[in-house]
């Protein structure tokens, strides 16, 4: 399987199984307990804070499909833990919550190792939320491996997405819009959006998925074409094993 095949395969069961955990009720209990606060601010603080203590512009800019307030004022909100302390937190809860998905699943430590070659060989140029995620330790079980690598080769992809819609001067909310609605807006922190404001056109949306897809593809030329099929079928066979449970 070609890279930009496999990239394109990939996308979308990397994008909704990456993200599980990030929407997982037991991942805000566990953070609060952890020392992160009690709102919103513990995935905002979670997610960016394995950049370190990076200041709230460079914080808001790698959240670019939220709110800008909401995420500033998510990254401002005191907490006990260091942003640093924070990210380290997020990471673990991250293999914590994913050796819940795949205890049991044979595949864990294949994929582990597959996702390994990709996050440790991408240029990390203009993906630095990517680069915090890849640097974050890792657990030595399979299980809890695999998904924290496949949470960081979730944000490498979503960072290449997110230059890509820079590099056009694309409107976030506007994005959002187009490929999921208000509801999805709403939950991104954009609370009083107009009726009228106008989604991205298709054209433009599609040749942003199709620049996203040609740079996120360059990180998976790593592989060998039997490597990326097998990364695709394990991918696939860990998110239905995960479904179950």
């Amino acid at each position: 399987m070609d890279a930009l095949t496999a990239t394109r395969r990939l996308a979308g069961p990397i994008g909704s199984f990456g993200a599980r955990f990030m929407l997982d009720p037991t991942t805000f209990t566990r953070s609060t307990q952890m020392g992160l606060p009690a709102s919103l601010a513990s995935y905002v603080q979670g997610r960016i804070g394995v950049m370190g203590g990076v200041d709230t512009e460079t914080a808001v800019d790698n959240m670019l499909f939220f709110d800008r307030d909401l995420v500033a004022r998510c990254w401002e909100e005191p907490c006990d833990l260091s942003k640093s302390e924070a990210g380290a937190v997020y990471a673990s809860i991250c293999a914590e919550r994913g050796r819940s998905y795949l205890d049991g699943f044979t595949g864990a430590s294949r994929l582990a190792e597959l996702l390994e070659q990709v996050a440790d060989s991408a240029d990390d140029t203009g993906a630095a939320l990517f680069a915090g995620w890849r640097d974050a330790a890792r657990p030595d079980d399979g299980a809890g491996r695999a998904y924290l690598l496949l949470a960081t080769v979730r944000e490498l992809r979503g960072c290449r997405h997110m230059e890509a819609s820079r590099s056009v001067g694309v409107e976030p909310l506007g994005m959002i819009l187009a490929n999921s609605g208000e509801g999805t807006a709403k939950l991104h922190g954009y609370q009083n959006v107009d009726p009228g404001h106008e989604a991205t056109p298709a054209a433009q949306v599609d040749a942003i998925e199709a620049a996203t897809d040609e740079a996120n593809a360059a990180d998976f030329a790593c592989l060998t074409d039997d490597e990326r099929a097998e990364l695709v079928a394990l991918v696939d066979a860990a998110g239905g094993f995960a479904a179950e449970r």
